[in-house]
């Protein structure tokens, strides 16, 4: 049965919603590639039948992160086929290790292909590794990611691109409509990048917001509001509305210490190759899920905590991710039903009338 709003989060949406709701997918099993695949086309399907919004895919490459997902297209596109509502999403593919000609027509190409539901969001990326293997220098990312962004904008909007005067094909106009940046979180950064993502009239990606980096949970969350709140400040066009997707960790389960349990492998499997500090940490679980601001328990409770989040009261869409440690299928399962029945609604959300 679904809940009744006992909160309520979000700027609002075209619809009259509060927010659009979408899951993140983690695909960093220890199972073979295909299995994973065929995993993530059922994830997306059960999302669509619960009403989800919307599906986001990750880029890692050579499997770093434990994840299977270098080609997030390609594994978007066999979704497409399986499914016919559920916007598909990149979240996010990462641009400047990338040919921004040849992104531009894989994505019109899968929006054809998908009757115009790629959600195109683009980011510079976290590990040094696949950096150095693609022969670019991650200490000039952010120039590096505002050159692609401009050359993808330029092939999108069917600019020129040779003395011929040849124009991307298929056009690329709807998925410029639906194009989303992630920003850095360095504070001397992310404000200047707000401005030039709304001047764009692009879409903003806000990952979650952890105590990983500098400072506390709440610290983060705060710099996430003020950055949203320059973001919508320097939006001018008038043809649209601004688009803010926040990131965040949930994992809705009527128990908490059983939830808690539940996720103890996945976090002693991410301590084992994490990128945050030592991976040799010795923190407990419940050490390691403050720090990583990861939700755990019961959804009343999860509502609550969401909520009080600053940087949630201006988004208008929320993507939700059941992390740390990805469960197994069922579980998964369990989790997308949970939080699209019990917990999203809560917060005031529901799906769309289709």
């Amino acid at each position: 049965m679904t809940s009744v709003a006992t909160h309520r989060i979000g700027a609002g949406v075209e619809d009259g919603r509060a927010f659009r709701l979408g899951f993140l997918l983690h695909l960093d099993r220890d199972v073979p590639p295909a299995q994973a695949y065929r995993d993530a086309v059922d994830l997306f399907v059960a999302a669509e039948a619960l009403g989800y919004d919307s599906g986001w895919v990750i880029q890692r490459h050579f499997r770093q992160g434990n994840e299977h997902v270098s080609a997030p297209l390609v594994v978007l596109a066999s979704i497409a086929e399986r499914s016919s509502r559920i916007r598909l999403g990149t979240g996010v593919l990462v641009l400047p290790l990338e040919d921004p000609l040849k992104v531009a027509e894989d994505a019109a190409t899968l929006d054809e292909i998908s009757g115009g539901r790629l959600e195109l969001g683009v980011g510079s990326g976290p590990f040094a590794g696949a950096w150095e293997a693609f022969g670019k220098d991650l200490g000039d990312r952010h120039r590096t990611f505002d050159d692609s962004v401009d050359r993808l904008h330029h092939v999108l909007n069917g600019g020129a691109l040779n003395r011929a005067g040849e124009v991307l094909h298929p056009p690329g106009s709807g998925v410029r409509r639906r194009l989303w940046q992630a920003i850095s979180a360095d504070p001397t950064q992310s404000h200047r990048a707000a401005e030039r993502v709304a001047t764009a009239a692009d879409g903003l990606q806000l990952s979650r917001a952890t105590a990983w980096q500098n400072g506390t949970v709440e610290e983060a969350q705060i710099r996430q509001a003020d950055v949203i709140a320059t973001y919508r400040a320097a939006w001018s066009d008038a043809s649209t509305s601004p688009r803010v997707q926040v990131s965040r960790a949930v994992y809705p389960h009527p128990d908490r210490a059983e939830a808690v349990r539940l996720v103890t492998p996945g976090v002693r499997r991410w301590q084992s190759w994490s990128t945050h500090g030592d991976p040799r940490r010795t923190d407990t679980v419940e050490e390691y899920l403050a720090t990583d601001h990861a939700l755990v328990g019961p959804s009343a409770a999860l509502a609550d905590e969401l909520a009080a989040d600053p940087a949630l009261r201006n988004v208008t869409d929320l993507l939700v991710s059941f992390v740390p440690g990805v469960p197994d299928h069922a579980e998964h399962l369990r989790l997308l039903e949970d939080t699209a029945r019990d917990l999203a609604p809560r917060l005031g959300w529901r799906p769309a009338i289709r």
